[in-house]
């Protein structure tokens, strides 16, 4: 695949959807080269187009969206395989597997946190995260407050019919960051990203 339509798909999985301006801009493109990209994507069935919800006057701008297909150009972490291994462990199995999981990659992590301000482990835990291919970003709310996107879920199929990991790893965010941390949205409920929302709270780190 040409390597601006790979740059326009990572683009749309950390946006969840972007218009034809945005897009152009993010590839420092004109309108028509970014339009010549993102119509090749949607011929191969990976972008959708819609019109936006209205705000103000002035006619809506069509916004572009990634289709359920382009899924397969992300880390998916064998989903198949670990389906597999759903259907066959059983319930304790699975939260004792996942428990074991979520220890391991906290003393991975752990070391790479240490010494480090609020904010600049919120950073490194989205660098984390990244490498382990979340496609991570952090977004700065104010007052204090971060949120962490994860834009990519390698493995999206489990966490969705389990929900194990993904309390493992909030768990798993409050010890490492000292923080209180609430997750607001999550991919297994339809939505573009799984965020949680930090806030140093004076907890014990570790």
């Amino acid at each position: 695949m040409d390597s601006r339509r790979e740059v326009v798909l990572a683009f749309l999985k950390t946006h969840g959807q972007a218009t034809l301006g945005e897009i152009a801009m993010h590839l420092e493109v004109s309108k028509q080269g970014a339009l010549r990209h993102l119509d090749a994507l949607a011929g191969e069935g990976l972008a959708t187009v819609a019109q936006a919800e209205p705000h103000g006057p002035g006619r809506p701008e069509n916004v572009y969206r990634l289709t359920a297909a382009a899924g397969d150009h992300f880390p998916d972490g064998h989903r198949e395989l670990t389906g597999e291994l759903v259907d066959f462990m059983t319930n304790e199995q699975l939260k004792q597997f996942f428990e074991r999981r979520a220890a391991r990659l906290e003393a991975e992590y752990a070391p790479r946190l240490a010494g480090l301000d609020f904010e600049a482990r919120v950073r490194e835990l989205a660098r984390l995260a990244t490498e382990h291919g979340h496609m991570a970003e952090v977004v700065d709310l104010g007052e204090g407050g971060l949120a962490l996107r994860h834009c990519n879920c390698p493995i999206q199929d489990v966490a969705a019919r389990t929900g194990l990991p993904c309390v493992n790893e909030q768990q798993m965010y409050e010890r490492l960051l000292g923080a209180d941390v609430a997750r607001t949205t999550w991919m297994a409920e339809a939505a573009d990203d799984c965020t949680y929302v930090m806030k140093e709270s004076g907890k014990k780190v570790g």
